[in-house]
């Protein structure tokens, strides 16, 4: 007698190609006030999500929201000069501050922008796994 599959356990889960980045970024509390800024390092984004990895202490709770902070002229990008998107933290490594997240209620630009980004980095790196 054979037991049922399920077929979420056999499904096979796709994600986006990452492709690696060591742009700084700012990790931000508020869009505009200058106040809970923090500086990070970009390591890999897709058109899903990112991973950043915090240069302070500051620790990141999962299902926190926040502003992520992304000059673009350091990745070949120089109109605009900077894409401003928001972002959820999925996990956060406490050893290394490193924080997994996605985007969240991305405007049609920010999306081309951000597919922009993606294509650079292609071009110039090939994906991480």
């Amino acid at each position: 007698m054979s037991k049922p599959t399920d077929a979420a356990a056999n499904k096979i889960i796709n994600r986006e190609n990452r492709y690696t980045s060591h742009a700084l970024v700012e990790f931000r509390k508020f869009k505009f006030l200058p106040i809970g800024i923090h500086s990070a390092v970009l390591l890999d984004i897709s058109l899903g999500g990112f991973k950043i990895e915090l240069t302070g202490d500051k620790k990141v709770a999962a299902g926190e929201l926040f502003w992520l902070h992304i000059p673009l002229a350091p990745l070949g990008i120089y109109a605009p000069a900077r894409l401003m998107c928001r972002g959820e933290c999925r996990w956060f490594d406490t050893e290394r501050y490193r924080v997994g997240g996605v985007f969240t209620g991305l405007s049609k630009t920010e999306r081309l922008i951000i597919d922009q980004v993606v294509e650079t980095l292609r071009q110039r790196r090939s994906p991480t796994s």
